[in-house]
């Protein structure tokens, strides 16, 4: 077979972004993935009754914040976002809720609606933020599409203390790197309503604000700006298919039914792949000059390394790498209408959002279920979140239709619900999805009365059917191993494994695009990031397309990107926000 520059396993959405950059910057590249087809976080396909999409686990997709959007041209390559002009809604039990928009002004006529004090808070972030425009937007693009530094933490730290000055909170930007999110909320809020809506993004986000040291990370939630986030034409999957035709126009090579089993190490430097047994070439080996893993840690170390290769005090840190966080439990379902939230009637700007929250009625609540979900406790007051992506895009189900995913976070290996105990990660074997599922359903008709009439079928994706569905996400984990605070930034994967940047690893030729910073996402940073450094190292990266900027994409198109196109008239007549 023949031989590669780069050799990439694994063709997730990260690792497709590496070789496509790599392939257009002239490098020969082919991809191995051990599925039938690429992007296993991102598929979407008909569960059930034809017609029916389901993104069954990637649906917040944020490509539009990426460099890869421009420099890829993912719009030549067939992906077509599509979104809402409210990003974010949070109904509540008394009727009430708090919406998120594109225009500032919908987010801050909501907030005034709870809170006069909690409005003029926001404003003032968003003053300080306009004012300081070119530094908050650098930090916003080093934060996520730069190796993470010493000197980035200080300077994020700086522009906080100007921040909190001007809020005239007697906090410097040193305190809020200490903090925990829910405590930086309590001091920056009033209103439970309002305090909840960072507190909840969070762990959208998978920044969990019951950590210590995500403060800075929560901050930057609370001026609630508009977000790159969409749903694309067809589904998530757009994404892998775009991602794929360019890696193909550009001259790239995809081996799918192909899993890798060992890396090849020739003078201490990993040269190449040999395939499993199982693969559509079975035992083959491939030579390249870099190997780029999409794997995550313990897979590219542990399986296809080993520890005669890495030594044992490296297994041993390995061993322990840390993938057991709250993951998601999604649960798929096909409407034959669309739920109408009995908020509505408080504000019916809540039902021309694809993207929400319900349960977390007070940061209290929140907090407790986050402290439960830590010690392997399922929180008997059920709360998570929900994507109606037929609302962005009713190309996603039969007319007058829609689907919807909601999830909630659940520990891998639960121990306790209630009084019931678990049996841990064979509970998932057991029916606790199902369980589950029931009383999510449940909660959502609390906060949208006869939602349950509409459901035509539903379909649960727990942890370990992530698991099965792809092995290098052990536990299912969703971003390549938890990013708690010392997994995160300067220290992720592990403090060592990455040197002199953000995916060169500690074996000579191998480089990693899964489980380094910031965390693996429809974003495409780690991709990015590995793209870059193996291009420097080769010599390929100074190109005149390779020229994009993180968000310059989405402030160029912010404006033309369709809105609404799913959402039913009466509620865009209720605003005039039918586009």
């Amino acid at each position: 077979m023949k031989d590669y520059d780069v050799v990439v396993i694994g063709g997730g959405i990260n690792g497709l972004t590496s070789a496509a950059y790599l392939a257009k910057a002239g490098l020969s590249v082919g991809v191995f993935e051990a599925r039938g087809q690429c992007g296993a976080h991102c598929d979407t396909i008909e569960l059930g009754q034809p017609g029916f999409l389901h993104n069954t686990h990637a649906a917040w997709l944020v490509p539009a914040m990426s460099p890869a959007m421009a420099d890829l041209e993912l719009e030549r390559f067939g992906l077509d976002l599509r979104g809402t002009d409210i990003l974010f809604a949070k109904p509540f039990l008394d009727g009430t809720n708090t919406v998120q928009g594109l225009e500032p002004t919908l987010t801050q006529d909501s907030v005034a609606r709870h809170s006069e004090r909690d409005a003029a808070t926001l404003a003032k972030i968003r003053a300080y933020s306009m004012e300081n425009g070119g530094e908050a937007l650098t930090l916003n693009q080093q934060a996520i599409f730069a190796a993470p530094t010493s000197e980035f933490v200080d300077r994020m730290a700086a522009f906080n203390d100007g921040l909190l000055r001007s809020l005239d909170v007697p906090l410097s930007g040193d305190d809020v790197s200490r903090m925990t999110g829910f405590e930086l909320l309590e001091v920056l809020f009033e209103s439970e309503a309002v305090r909840t809506v960072p507190g909840a993004l969070g762990e959208f986000t998978g920044q969990w604000p019951l950590n210590r040291r995500v403060g800075p990370q929560v901050l930057a939630l609370t001026g609630m700006m508009p977000m790159a986030v969409h749903t694309a034409k067809g589904g998530s999957h757009s994404l892998t298919h775009a991602l794929v035709k360019c890696l193909v126009a550009h001259g790239g090579e995809i081996w799918t039914t192909s899993p890798v089993d060992k890396i090849l190490m020739e003078d201490g430097r990993a040269c190449g792949i040999r395939l499993s047994p199982d693969a559509l070439m079975p035992g083959e080996e491939v030579r390249s000059r870099i190997v780029l893993s999409n794997l995550t840690l313990v897979p590219t170390f542990l399986w296809l390394l080993g520890e005669d290769v890495i030594g044992s005090d490296w297994a041993r840190r390995i061993k322990f790498f840390n993938y057991d966080d709250p993951q998601l439990l999604g649960i798929c379902y096909a409407l034959n209408g669309d739920p109408e939230f009995a908020s509505a009637a408080y504000d019916p700007a809540i039902q021309r959002s694809w993207v929400g929250y319900f349960g977390g009625e007070t940061l209290d609540e929140i907090r407790d279920g986050q402290g439960a979900l830590m010690s392997g406790v399922i929180p008997e007051r059920i709360m998570g979140g929900w994507f109606n992506t037929t609302r962005a895009d009713p190309s996603q189900a039969p007319a007058g239709c829609h689907t919807i995913m909601t999830w909630m976070s659940v520990p891998p290996r639960p121990r306790r619900w209630g009084a019931k105990r678990l049996n841990g990660w064979n509970a998932w074997r057991d029916g606790l999805g199902e369980a589950i599922a029931d009383a999510m359903t449940d909660r959502y008709e609390e906060y949208a009365p006869g939602f349950k009439e509409l459901v035509l079928e539903r379909h649960v994706n727990t942890p370990m059917d992530q698991e099965l569905s792809n092995p290098s996400a052990i536990r299912g984990n969703m971003i390549g191993g938890s990013a708690i605070p010392e997994q995160y930034g300067q220290n992720r994967p592990l403090p060592g494994v990455v040197q002199n940047g953000a995916s060169r690893s500690f074996v000579p030729g191998l480089y990693l695009s899964n489980s380094i910073h910031p965390y693996g996402a429809t974003h495409l940073a780690t991709g990015y990031l590995a793209a870059c450094e193996v291009a420097e190292d080769l010599g390929c990266r100074d190109v005149e397309w390779w020229r994009s900027n993180p968000y310059e994409w989405f402030f160029a198109n912010v404006g033309r990107i369709p809105l609404n196109l799913g959402v039913d008239d009466k509620w865009k007549a209720a605003a005039g926000a039918g586009q």
